[in-house]
């Protein structure tokens, strides 16, 4: 038996519930800080990323487990097959903007994405929960976004209005996103990639750059709300991301844009800087 998307969506939401019960109250203490070791997907795993995502699994198990099986992929566990094998894998990035959360600052989320196989063409589902403030973006495939309930869509400006930028490694990457930077009226490094996505979605913002390559599971479900808002996301090179494997390996640069025209003179722009 699998559940519907609607349904995960509500499985989901139930976990956004335990989540704000208990993380809020961990960031920007001594304990968040506290390190445990590292995660499958490489990065450090702190106290508050290990405390997230117990609750995850825990919860995914106790309800979806029980009804299907599916496998789990998550950045700091790794890869956890939970009941009868099926074709419904889990990405779960336990904090998206962990360094964020740690240090207090107050912009970090749980990002959740369901699938239907094992590629981000087989997205059904995608559940982002900013918990600093409490709001619930969430995306079912060719159905629609919403936040807190509430039908969005992407009517991003024609103009580099408010541009936002996830710069892991800061001395390569912003100078190969510079000549966009330069163009833009506003920049913002907030963080929190699947956040940056779905706020997108919410008009809050009109590009995302990501110039080093992310994981599946930061960004898949900020990928569906985005697209179910009417936003375009690929590769750094405009190339179609659909067929990456749902995995912890690194993939692609990102562009993501509220609309066609920003995101074609995004690729332009960063194209002709690379063949100088």
């Amino acid at each position: 038996m699998l559940l519907t998307p609607n349904q995960w969506i509500d499985v989901l939401q139930g976990i956004g519930k335990s989540l704000l019960e208990k993380i809020p109250q961990i960031s920007g203490s001594a304990d968040a800080s506290v390190m445990i070791g590292r995660g499958a997907g490489g990065d450090q795993t702190f106290l508050i990323d290990e405390t997230a995502e117990k609750i995850i699994i825990e919860a995914l198990e106790k309800t979806a487990g029980k009804v299907t099986g599916f496998t789990l992929i998550s950045e700091e566990y790794g890869i956890k097959q939970s009941g009868a094998e099926s074709n419904i894998h889990i990405l779960v990035d336990p904090i998206d903007g962990s360094n964020n959360a740690k240090r207090g600052v107050p912009y970090y989320a749980v990002s959740i994405a369901i699938l239907n196989g094992k590629r981000l063409e087989d997205l059904l589902a995608g559940y982002v929960l900013d918990l600093s403030s409490g709001k619930e973006y969430w995306a079912i495939n060719g159905k629609g976004a919403w936040c807190n309930g509430k039908r969005i869509e992407c009517r991003g400006s024609e103009e580099f209005e408010m541009v936002a930028f996830e710069a892991s490694a800061p001395a390569k990457d912003i100078d190969t996103i510079l000549p966009v930077l330069r163009s833009a009226r506003k920049v913002r490094c907030l963080g929190a990639i699947a956040l940056d996505l779905a706020i997108m979605a919410n008009n809050a913002i009109d590009l995302l750059l990501v110039a080093t390559p992310s994981r599946s599971f930061d960004f898949a479900a900020g990928m569906l709300i985005l697209k179910e808002a009417g936003g375009i996301i690929t590769g750094m090179d405009g190339g179609d991301i659909s067929g990456i494997n749902a995995g912890l390996e690194r993939t692609v640069p990102l562009i993501a844009a509220a609309n066609k025209n920003l995101h074609s003179k995004a690729v332009e722009l960063i194209n002709n800087r690379s063949k100088l």
